[in-house]
């Protein structure tokens, strides 16, 4: 019987460490398969413990000694794992306090980089006669105001800098500069398109 015994849990044993090193498929893995054997062979080793059976005493110790040291092994893995992706996160949220701030200095502290919305705003109040709808007319002038406009550009470069900025490095002002033009550039490409045709649209309801 102590054979059979043995048997049984090294099988078990065997099954756990070969679930634990490698990608077991959904279907073939046995949940809590670690502690199931542990408890098993816990029990065990107390039956053999009040029988005074040495030799199975040692079978299910030994068991127990190999099952906790898998358990062990994997905690301390998702442990690590756990450590570096907050390692992680905190170099990612330092580098975007960064970028912030950089950002905040070029744009608005020591102010670098202007819009200029003089066109658009002279096509709206060129037209702001034929507006039925002044909700409308007010929502375009926001849509063409700088300072409105500037803000809008300040986060796009945020977002374009946290996106290419691959090194961890704190962007130069090289960096925040070529990003305005992208950026800003794109905001002009939207607004001939977006201003013209609200105008249009108006204009035509009048």
């Amino acid at each position: 019987m102590r054979d059979s015994i043995k048997s049984i849990l090294q099988a078990w044993v065997s099954q756990l460490e070969a679930q634990k090193a490698t990608e077991t498929d959904y279907d073939n893995y046995e949940v809590f398969l670690d502690y199931k054997v542990l408890g098993a062979a816990t029990f065990l080793k107390q039956v053999a413990f009040q029988q005074d059976d040495l030799e199975l005493l040692a079978i299910a110790s030994k068991v127990e000694m190999q099952v906790e040291r898998l358990i062990k092994a994997e905690e301390d893995s998702q442990e690590e794992a756990e450590r570096e992706q907050h390692e992680m996160w905190e170099l990612v949220s330092e580098a975007d306090q960064q970028i912030r701030a950089i950002c905040i200095r070029h744009f608005y502290t020591e102010p670098a980089f202007s819009v200029d919305m003089s066109k658009y705003v002279s096509m709206v109040e060129a037209s702001s006669a034929s507006f039925s709808d002044p909700y409308k007319l007010a929502s375009l002038r926001r849509y063409v105001d700088e300072e409105q406009v500037l803000n809008k550009v300040f986060e796009k470069v945020k977002s374009r800098l946290r996106r290419t900025n691959l090194s961890g490095l704190v962007p130069a002002f090289d960096d925040v500069s070529k990003a305005f033009v992208i950026e800003l550039q794109e905001i002009y490409r939207l607004a001939d398109a977006h201003v013209e045709k609200v105008i249009m649209r108006n204009a035509k309801a009048a």
